[in-house]
């Protein structure tokens, strides 16, 4: 005589075997489609480069300098302003605030020095300003007046 629990166990599990073969059934025909669909569509090419290593910069590299304008304060300043002090273009205090005092003296040196003149320290005139050619302050020169003649009697 057979047990009655291990009769049901038995039916249940073959009703699921048997419910496990009609899903493999299905999902065999939709696996190749899926297979078939992938080989014909393209694998896109990654983005170049395609390394994350191409695109970070060599940190051995100097590093662009930043521009300097009105409003800025730091380190870069306080060197800026002591380059203009030394060339007689800056002569108030070296505090490393970019204020209207260095602003003139940025856009007096610039003049002087064939630049364009908007007070802003860009790559240009950082580099002619701590070069050797960097040409000092000097007052406007003026025309001279002319001298007067006298009227012929």
């Amino acid at each position: 005589m057979r047990n009655p629990k291990t009769i049901a166990g038995l039916a249940v599990l073959g009703v699921l075997l048997l419910g496990l073969g009609i899903l493999i059934g299905q999902l065999i025909p939709t696996i190749g489609a899926v297979r078939l669909e992938m080989s014909l569509t393209p694998t896109p090419e990654p983005a170049w480069p395609a390394s994350v290593l191409a695109e970070t910069p060599d940190p051995a590299l100097p590093t662009a300098e930043p521009v300097l304008r009105a409003g800025m304060t730091g380190q870069d300043v306080k060197d800026l302003q002591s380059r203009l002090y030394t060339l007689g273009y800056y002569t108030a205090e070296i505090d490393g605030q970019y204020g209207a005092a260095t602003r003139e003296a940025v856009t007096a040196f610039q003049k002087r020095n064939g630049l364009g003149a908007d007070g802003i320290v860009g790559t240009e005139t950082r580099t002619v300003l701590f070069s050797a050619d960097a040409r000092p302050w000097a007052p406007e020169e003026t025309e001279a007046p002319a001298e007067e003649t006298e009227p012929a009697p």
